[in-house]
Parts: C-alpha cells; structure tokens; sequence
C-alpha cells in the first residue's frame, strides 16, 4: 500500500490543514522578523544621521573658533606693530 493510501480523507485533511497552518505561522514569523529589521535599520539610519549632524556642529565650531582666533592674533600682531612704531 502506497504512503498515504492507509490514511483516510480525514487524515489528508487534517495533513493538509497542519501544513497550511505551518506556512501561516512561517509567514508571519518572516514577517515579523522583516519588520524587526526594518525598525533596526531605521534606528541605526537615525544614529547615523545623528553622529554626521554631530560631527558638521564640531566642525563648525572649530571653524568658527580657529577664524575668531586668526582675527584676534591679527589684531594683537597690529596693535604690537602700532606701538613699536609709537615707541621708535
């Protein structure tokens, strides 16, 4: 007798049901897991994104810092040079 054969309607049924109901559940287990990486992968872009906009402040502000500088050794080098002149 042949696999299955011993196996009534209701058997094959019921094989089938199980198996559909195991693709059900393997579906939404790949849907589950799909969405977990999706959500992962949208924090890790947000921190990504956070540390570029971090970074371009702290460059920003030694910029900003190294040009206030540059202007206040100029003008210092200019009031030295003002008073060795005044002094000579």
């Amino acid at each position: 007798m042949a696999m299955g054969m011993g196996m009534g309607m209701g058997g094959q049924m019921s094989n089938m049901a199980a198996q559909g109901q195991m693709m059900n559940n393997d579906m939404q287990n790949c849907q589950t897991i799909q969405t977990q990486e999706m959500a992962d992968a949208q924090t890790q872009n947000a921190k990504r994104n956070q540390i570029l906009m971090d970074t371009q402040t702290k460059i920003f502000e030694i910029q900003q810092d190294s040009s206030v500088n540059k202007a206040k050794v100029a003008a210092k080098g200019a009031d030295n040079w003002v008073q060795y002149i005044r002094n000579a």
